[in-house]
């Protein structure tokens, strides 16, 4: 008897301990699905509607010569694939996506010329952020938590996003307002090693885009670079 009430003894001081290892493996899951969740929030509030605006400054920074390269512009979005940018500085410096064609025309880098792909490609500059990052994000992406950081005075959630495939990227981080979930800063790690961030001073859901925005007409005495009619020409 003594023998019994002893083993039950030792059962009932190891059970707590049994329970609390197996609860570790979900309550450390917990984060991801958090973040996930956090990420799909964020995804419905810039594919809900036909259009996007945002005003950006960005840091582009080279590991290899540690040096950062800034810029600012207007990032307009009518759904996947559908979007421009428009440099103010450098001024002139334009990306264009219309849907089938991605338009890349950078005269403060290379003058006199413009890069001419097929849209999905990895360009310099094209971030595509509705087609990238807020379609079935879920699915093309594993999402951590990050953590938290104040920007400009106000606490934001950061999302880690690992690319389940080729991307073009090998990381991207997202702070958003843990709230609402709007975007404030997103950071690409390319697989070249750039960084790039862009900082959004703003953006806007609206309907109302100009009119030829995603349309790209080829200055006078620019020549097209097109290096998938090149390729099919060898």
């Amino acid at each position: 008897m003594t023998t019994f009430r002893t083993l039950s003894a030792t059962l009932l001081l190891l059970l707590p301990a049994a329970l609390a290892a197996q609860a570790r493996p979900a309550a450390s899951a917990a984060p991801s699905a958090r973040a996930a969740a956090q990420l799909e929030r964020t995804a419905r509030l810039y594919t809900g509607t036909r259009g996007l605006r945002a005003e950006f400054t960005q840091r582009v920074t080279n590991p290899i010569t540690s040096s950062e390269t800034p810029s600012a512009g207007t990032y307009l979005q009518r759904g996947p694939g559908v979007f421009a940018v428009s440099f103010t500085q450098p001024a002139g410096d334009r990306i264009v996506s219309d849907g089938t064609t991605l338009w890349v025309y950078v005269p403060s880098a290379t003058p006199g010329q413009v890069l001419k792909m097929p849209v999905g490609a990895t360009a310099p500059g094209g971030v595509d952020l509705v087609g990238q990052f807020f379609t079935s994000p879920s699915r093309k992406f594993a999402v951590s938590d990050g953590g938290s950081a104040v920007m400009g005075g106000v606490t934001l959630q950061k999302l880690v996003l690992v690319p389940r495939s080729d991307m073009g990227f090998s990381r991207a981080v997202l702070w958003v307002t843990p709230a609402g979930g709007a975007l404030k800063q997103l950071e690409v790690t390319e697989q070249s090693g750039m960084v790039r961030t862009l900082q959004f001073t703003s953006i806007t859901r609206s309907g109302t885009l100009p009119a030829g925005a995603f349309t790209f007409s080829v200055p006078r005495g620019v020549t097209v670079v097109d290096p998938a009619a090149m390729l099919r020409g060898m």
